[in-house]
């Protein structure tokens, strides 16, 4: 199986965040809900045969409830070609959500998917641009402007809506669609 970057160089599918230890570009790091005081973690951590897994715990005290971990991309990307993002996915039964922003600043407006895979085995998640919503600090905002998909900066993941306790998303190369 031929392994690519986000650069882009498959016209038909080409990966916009890879597992594969040789092909990873990213750097995930936290974002958890300990900006409000919150005592949630996450991280993101790769596994063998190309499997990022997204874990951590999720806790309810001090106004917690959520645990996120962004990643900003080597380069903006131009996805405006594309019509979304496919994964496979297995999840813990929680709902997760795939954030896309224009800027590398983590204060800035992030779009926001959301999806829960199957337990049991893998799921193929699609993604569609259109359906991602523009968020802040997890509130709708209502007169963003639409996702630049010619400027993709970073990628975030989220587990959120207070699904408390440990969570564990098992997650392959996110790759985009027409």
């Amino acid at each position: 199986m031929e392994k690519q970057d986000i650069s882009g160089n498959s016209t038909q599918h080409p990966l916009l965040v890879s597992f594969h230890t040789e092909a990873s570009q990213l750097t995930w790091q936290p974002l958890g809900d300990r900006v409000m005081g919150g005592q949630s973690d996450g991280t993101v951590e790769r596994a063998e045969g190309g499997v990022g897994i997204f874990h951590g715990t999720v806790r309810l005290d001090n106004g917690g409830g959520f645990s996120s971990v962004k990643a900003d991309l080597p380069k903006p990307f131009d996805a405006a070609p594309y019509s979304g993002i496919e994964l496979l996915a297995r999840g813990d039964g929680k709902t997760y959500k795939i954030g896309l922003r224009n800027s590398t600043n983590r204060r800035s407006i992030v779009y926001q998917h959301a999806f829960t895979p199957d337990t049991e085995g893998w799921s193929r998640i699609r993604l569609p641009f259109s359906g991602f919503i523009p968020t802040w600090r997890g509130k709708t905002v209502t007169d963003a402007e639409p996702l630049d998909l010619e400027h993709l900066a970073s990628v975030s993941l989220f587990v959120s809506g207070r699904q408390a306790g440990e969570f564990q998303l098992k997650m392959q190369d996110w790759r985009l669609t027409r």
